[in-house]
């Protein structure tokens, strides 16, 4: 197989969170199917910190960009979406013809919630050029909250199995397959779905008042600008 220059954007706004653990995995797995990767943090260009051409580079020289990220609101979050419609407007001729694949993770056990997530995903490839390799959603990353995989036991191996068919497949240049999703998705009882999504929203709320948000349930969208 022809080794292959991997670049795996980290989408969320935290450096060390799960995405970025799981984009470690990744990074990993790519390296011992003797390919390179590197990892680089969105949230450092969109904050100005960084000079995107160093972006511009890493995407001329890759053959396969990767997104690892966070479900915000069912969609992509606003760091990945401003992302990707500056590599558009700047990268477009570079991104032709690359393979281009995603990984999305949130709270909730429902991998349905990731699909405009990925649809999204899929539908800028085909706007680009590129070719579009699938992704995965993974429902458990607030429970993991940034652990490493290598110290998550059982849990941590069968994501990383999982994520090791999905790195074979991108680096084949093949859509990922099925079973890749079927070794990550976590299968919570149905009788736990509320209790579960009462600790979630309690964290969230929790989350949001120790950032200053004082009315969590406000509906910003539909008030008189």
């Amino acid at each position: 197989m022809h080794k292959k220059k991997v670049v795996i954007f980290n989408g969320s706004p935290r450096k060390k969170g799960t995405s970025y653990s799981f984009a470690r995995t990744m990074v990993k797995l790519i390296e011992e199917e003797g390919s390179t990767a590197e990892i680089i943090h969105i949230i450092e260009y969109l904050d100005r910190k960084k000079d995107f051409a160093d972006i511009k580079k890493a995407i001329a020289q890759s053959d396969v960009i990767g997104l690892s990220m966070p479900l915000y609101v069912d969609t992509l979050p606003y760091p990945t979406l401003w992302f990707l419609e500056k590599i558009e407007e700047e990268c477009s001729k570079n991104l032709q013809g690359k393979g281009f694949f995603a990984i999305g993770q949130s709270g909730f056990p429902d991998i349905t919630l990731f699909g405009a997530l990925l649809g999204s995903c899929r539908c800028f490839a085909e706007a680009t050029k590129m070719k579009w390799l699938g992704g995965l959603g993974y429902g458990g990353g607030a429970i993991i909250d940034g652990t490493l995989m290598e110290n998550l036991g059982k849990k941590g191996e069968k994501i990383t199995d999982g994520f090791r068919i999905a790195i074979r497949d991108v680096l084949q240049g093949r859509i990922i397959s099925p079973e890749a999703q079927k070794m990550i998705t976590v299968n919570v009882p149905k009788i736990l779905y509320r209790p579960l999504a009462a600790y979630l929203n309690h964290n969230a709320r929790k989350i949001g008042r120790k950032y200053g948000v004082t009315d969590v349930g406000r509906k910003a969208y539909l008030e008189d600008i």
